[in-house]
């Protein structure tokens, strides 16, 4: 035990922590998160340049450059002041330590720093047409966009708490900070299948007068999990149920209706086979519901998956007919290197349902922090040594043999990213996993998920502020760019053709 940090806080401090972790919504934890800055002194905190946390004189430099020359309305050298590098860790500024001290925020130097950045960016624009040609100013965003990288949420496994997803993603809709791009495993992937098939505005419409926590604990199947009772009837009552949340869509058509780009992990049932990383890219055609159906069983409790697709008519078929498939949370819980290969992700959101499961990094690495490393290195070293005898000393079956590499695959992975939304909750919870949940319980999780994505709300803001005015703008330049091709004479347009090829 830390002795150290034993310290009793003042009595007003701790009412303020209580009320912040039983706050009804954000705008009141946001509220009570100042009060909280204001007796901590953290909001002197946020007004003090001086720090060795990060280069303070650099990013005033920059930023008093940035706010000239956009101010004199100098579009040719904002640009050329952009292109010497647009990427949220300048200076240093992007270290996790800034975004712990205060509640409400980091230092105002860094979030005035990221508006004008911003700023200077929706300026050229929207200001710059006569002066930069379309063609120039696409360019420069395409690239800023690429250098810069992308943001994603990755949703894990867990069961029932699963659930608590929903929560996690209202929080960030109704903040306008929901990443396009998102991952989703095992329940979490029936979370990323609801969300990525709806609008935002049909998303938070789900929450009024509790209707989804209604429709999720109707259980009209009569459905009951466990080991071991892996039947026909009960995958297809699980299919039907889940048909009333997700509908019939293939990952190319949600992407069309709503422009997130979900992804679903999916693992293979048997062994010398891959996982897959299902999305409107790698798999289009493959239905949503078969791919949540497939990432969802849990061996022992659910038989394998096959996938399905639409043809070109229209029409339900098998896709990978000798194939079949279980819980994406084996291989990839949370699938980083593949989201930032395919997108240009390097900035990722987790939130993670399972108590115990990951950690914040420490702010003060030292011996202990050491020690425990090694502690955990040492056991995966430990376990995945036992594993490989068991494989190779005793006389095994396919099944426990793919068991058996899952279980390997799931010690090397990582549970924790750049910003993560850890459940408030204890180990306790986990005796709900495979339970179906009442209706109570469900508010209860859903709310869990809310109050947990609260706190990090101000670090997601700051931190993916310049990627979504890159999206936006590259969105913007889209339409405009087709407004043009339709408007230019063919002629002029064939010869743009040519000289792109």
């Amino acid at each position: 035990m830390n002795y150290g940090n034993m310290k009793r806080q003042p009595r007003s401090l701790r009412k303020l922590e209580q009320q912040m972790a039983s706050a009804k919504n954000y705008e009141q934890w946001l509220e009570l998160a100042a009060s909280h800055d204001r007796k901590t002194g953290a909001d002197k905190w946020r007004n003090k340049l001086e720090t060795r946390l990060y280069d303070h004189s650099n990013v005033n430099f920059r930023l008093q450059r940035l706010r000239r020359l956009r101010q004199k309305g100098d579009g040719q050298r904002l640009l050329f002041v952009l292109h010497e590098g647009i990427h949220g860790n300048m200076a240093g500024m992007g270290k996790f330590q800034l975004y712990q001290r205060a509640k409400c925020g980091t230092k105002h130097q860094i979030e005035d720093y990221i508006e004008e950045i911003c700023d200077s960016l929706s300026y050229l624009s929207r200001n710059c047409q006569a002066t930069i040609p379309l063609s120039q100013r696409s360019e420069f965003f395409q690239r800023a966009s690429h250098c810069y990288g992308r943001s994603a949420l990755m949703l894990s496994g867990g069961g029932t708490l699963g659930f608590f997803h929903l929560g996690v993603l209202k929080a960030l809709i109704e903040q306008a900070l929901c990443p396009s791009i998102i991952s989703g495993a095992s329940a979490g992937a029936y979370v990323a299948a609801i969300v990525g098939t709806r609008t935002d505005e049909e998303f938070l419409a789900l929450f009024k007068n509790n209707q989804l926590a209604r429709d999720l604990t109707t259980n009209r199947e009569n459905i009951s999990l466990g080991f071991g009772k892996q039947t026909d009837a009960d995958i297809k009552a699980i299919k039907r149920e889940m048909r009333r949340t997700i509908p019939d869509m293939t990952f190319l058509e949600a992407y069309e209706k709503t422009g997130r780009s979900i992804n679903i992990t999916i693992s293979p049932a048997e062994p010398k086979q891959t996982s897959r990383l299902l999305n409107h890219i790698a798999s289009p055609n493959v239905t949503i519901l078969s791919a949540v159906m497939a990432s969802s069983a849990l061996p022992g409790v659910l038989p394998a998956v096959q996938l399905q697709a639409k043809d070109a008519d229209g029409y339900i078929k098998p896709y990978l007919p000798s194939r079949r498939w279980i819980d994406g949370s084996f291989s990839q819980d949370l699938p980083a290197k593949r989201l930032a290969r395919m997108y240009g992700v390097n900035h990722f959101i987790v939130s993670q349902v399972m108590p115990g499961l990951g950690r914040e990094p420490n702010l003060k690495p030292g011996i202990r922090k050491i020690v425990s490393d090694a502690s955990v290195a040492a056991t995966k070293q430990m376990t995945r040594g036992c594993l490989d005898l068991i494989q190779h000393r005793a006389s095994i079956g396919p099944r426990l043999g793919a068991t058996l590499n899952t279980l390997n695959a799931l010690i090397d992975q990582q549970f924790t990213a750049d910003i993560n939304i850890f459940p408030g909750y204890g180990l306790s919870r986990l005796r709900l996993i495979l339970k179906v949940l009442n209706e109570e319980e469900m508010i209860d999780l859903l709310l869990a998920g809310e109050r947990a994505t609260w706190p990090k709300i101000p670090a997601i803001a700051t931190t993916t502020r310049i990627g979504r005015t890159l999206d936006r703008i590259l969105h913007d330049l889209e339409i405009e760019e087709a407004h043009w091709l339709k408007k230019a004479p063919q002629k002029y347009v064939a010869l743009q053709g040519d000289a792109r090829s």
